[in-house]
């Protein structure tokens, strides 16, 4: 890809993109991942039938496609608490937004990070006092 239809790309993602299933007790939906570069993402349980979406988890990645298979193929350091909700019949969501860079990815993962409670992430929460 060119570096100006990565920008038009970018361009084209400027806002959250609706919300996406990826996985469920059964099957991992990884043919969805379509964006090849740096994004904020969030991951969100719910019920099969996009019901009672709670987001859970918020991340920033150099490249959304990879990072998203890699949840489908060992899930990292969330892949114990995604398969639980799995087992338990939840189904996993997730949407993105496009970035121009990973720094610019980190910084609204960062802006989100201190504004929202993640229940999945374990730094930057903001805290209760």
């Amino acid at each position: 890809m060119n570096q100006l239809s990565s920008i038009v790309k970018v361009t084209k993602m400027a806002t959250w993109t609706a919300w996406r299933k990826i996985a469920d007790r059964d099957f991992w939906y990884d043919d969805e991942f379509d964006h090849d570069g740096p994004a904020c993402y969030e991951l969100a349980i719910g019920g099969p039938k996009y019901g009672n979406i709670r987001t859970v988890y918020v991340g920033e990645t150099a490249n959304e496609k990879k990072r998203l298979s890699a949840y489908a193929q060992h899930g990292s350091h969330l892949s114990e608490i995604i398969a639980s909700h799995l087992r338990q019949g939840w189904t996993l969501y997730y949407r993105a937004i496009a970035k121009p860079t990973k720094s610019a990815a980190k910084q609204l993962q960062n802006n989100l990070l201190h504004q929202f409670d993640y229940d999945w992430n374990l730094q930057l929460n903001p805290k209760e006092e």
